[in-house]
């Protein structure tokens, strides 16, 4: 019988101990309730659920390869960040119909709340007029993004920097 955590931590269903939920996660393995069966358990705030695979939604290895070469470091400040360290920032978000290709990814250090990511997510209006986010019915290769606060470019969905009024890069 599964014990009731006080108060869950979130909607998955939560159990009390570790042991509760490998129980549960055995008994889904060997009657093959669902398509997709959890992988593991895990630890969260009050209580332990059942992990289940995620979806990778980001980029290819190849399309972020190429950001990456393409951007060098974080077109907001410049740093130059470990790759398990920087993040692809969509400037459509994928929840807006967004897609994974060149001209609407940058990269960015941080996360979606630390570093360069973080202050663009947090300053929407900002990030909009600098081109870090691109406004709905826009289509991202028309929208130039401000590269390190002096140059304004276009991204090119061949993985290239168009300068405003100049030469790619």
């Amino acid at each position: 019988m599964k014990t009731r955590v006080a108060r869950p931590c979130c909607s998955k269903e939560t159990f009390a101990n570790e042991a509760e939920a490998r129980r549960r996660l055995e008994r889904m393995h060997a009657l093959g309730l669902r398509s997709v069966l959890p992988i593991d358990v895990e630890h969260c705030f009050n209580g332990w659920h059942l992990k289940f695979p995620q979806p990778d939604t980001g980029p290819s290895p190849k399309l972020r390869a190429l950001v990456e070469a393409r951007d060098k470091g974080c077109v907001r400040c410049g740093a130059v960040v470990p790759r398990d360290e920087d993040s692809i920032h969509h400037r459509i978000p994928r929840g807006r119909g967004g897609e994974n290709t060149a001209e609407n990814l940058l990269l960015l250090c941080g996360s979606g709340t630390t570093g360069c990511h973080g202050y663009v997510e947090q300053h929407r209006t900002e990030a909009y007029n600098h081109g870090y986010l691109v406004r709905t019915g826009f289509d991202p290769l028309d929208v130039p993004v401000l590269l390190l606060g002096t140059t304004w470019a276009y991204p090119s969905p061949d993985g290239k920097w168009v300068i405003s009024g100049g030469e790619g890069s």
